[in-house]
């Protein structure tokens, strides 16, 4: 009983947790978001011509018969250098021996210091119905500077959580209920402070010269020890600007 408690409350305070980043996402992200353009130049070599230093670039576009030129014009995302803004992302990991993963949704911001690297710092909250996370996160990734952009990363983050793993074969009544190593029985690994680095590895795709999706997989070294090392994988938006 005690557990089941203990578990409500928490399960509890996550949901407000998450409404509460929630309304924050609505606040900052809608109004970068409302300013954001539709899917442009997926029917053409020069897809980027709104951003004023693509136009000038390219004000005179590769002949059709100079394939080289079309291919370049059409992945050329150069000009994303010293672009910024407001990202949004949402996952899945299972950390340690959980057969139930956490869902997860993070809220940031993110910058290109050159065409071929960024950096972000965002806040984190990941939880299921037993488990949860909350904390933040930087990072920084190496990418081309190309439209479709494959990178390289690390990161670190931080925070609370509590986890759990199943325990049907351990001989102890873990769930305080009077039976011992019934099924789906669970027992807790941890529950405290809980920090990770990670690689990753993922893909960018500009869907205009200010929209970018991205996906991406990250493997997390946790300092709880390797039992819990799991795998995340996650998909992001961006809405980013040149900065004045």
């Amino acid at each position: 009983m005690t557990n089941f408690l203990t578990t409500s409350i928490l399960f509890q305070t996550t949901a407000s947790v998450l409404m509460g980043w929630g309304c924050l996402i609505v606040l900052f992200w809608v109004p970068s978001a409302a300013q954001a353009q539709l899917p442009s130049g997926l029917t053409k070599s020069r897809w980027a011509m709104d951003d004023p230093e693509y136009a000038e670039k390219y004000a005179h576009g590769a002949a059709k018969t100079d394939i080289a030129g079309k291919l370049k014009q059409a992945n050329d995302a150069r000009f994303v250098d010293h672009h910024s803004g407001y990202y949004l992302s949402a996952g899945l990991t299972a950390i340690g021996k959980s057969n139930n993963p956490l869902g997860s949704i993070e809220a940031g911001y993110t910058g290109y210091g050159a065409s071929f690297m960024t950096s972000r710092a965002g806040l984190i909250a990941a939880a299921n119905d037993e488990d949860y996370f909350l904390g933040g996160e930087i990072g920084m990734r190496f990418q081309t500077p190309s439209r479709l952009a494959p990178f390289v990363g690390t990161g670190l983050f931080t925070g609370i959580s509590s986890g759990s793993e199943p325990a049907t074969d351990d001989g102890i009544d873990n769930d305080d209920d009077g039976r011992i190593d019934e099924r789906h029985e669970e027992r807790e690994t941890f529950d405290g402070a809980l920090s990770a680095i990670y690689p990753e590895v993922g893909i960018h795709f500009w869907w205009t010269p200010r929209t970018r999706l991205t996906g991406f997989g990250r493997y997390l070294i946790t300092t709880d020890g390797r039992a819990n090392d799991a795998w995340y994988y996650g998909f992001s938006i961006a809405i980013l600007s040149k900065e004045h």
